[in-house]
């Protein structure tokens, strides 16, 4: 994410906002409007929008593995952050 704001930063030309619906999980796929679909690796998404395992530490049990489950699903609606020339999409937040 850092990486692509200071490229438009750079560029002086500012990323677009832009909501999209959850189309597929594996492999990622939105869609954008009727006829534009992006997919693959044209879809960013961060860790805390996916089921992932974290490690956490209780007291008088220790390290423990807990799976988060927060993994997008289809139909969701979300909002990207596009790259400027539109190549990649960056998944902000469900809403």
């Amino acid at each position: 994410m850092k990486r692509i704001m200071l490229q438009a930063v750079e560029a002086g030309d500012p990323c677009d906002f832009i909501p999209g619906t959850v189309v597929s999980v594996s492999p990622a796929a939105v869609q954008i409007d009727q006829k534009t679909t992006v997919k693959g690796s044209q879809v960013l998404v961060p860790r805390r929008l996916t089921d992932h395992t974290e490690t956490m530490v209780i007291p008088q049990l220790g390290e423990v593995d807990v799976t988060v489950k927060n993994g997008l699903k289809p139909g969701e609606r979300v909002l990207l952050l596009q790259k400027k020339g539109g190549q990649q999409y960056l998944v902000l937040e469900r809403w």
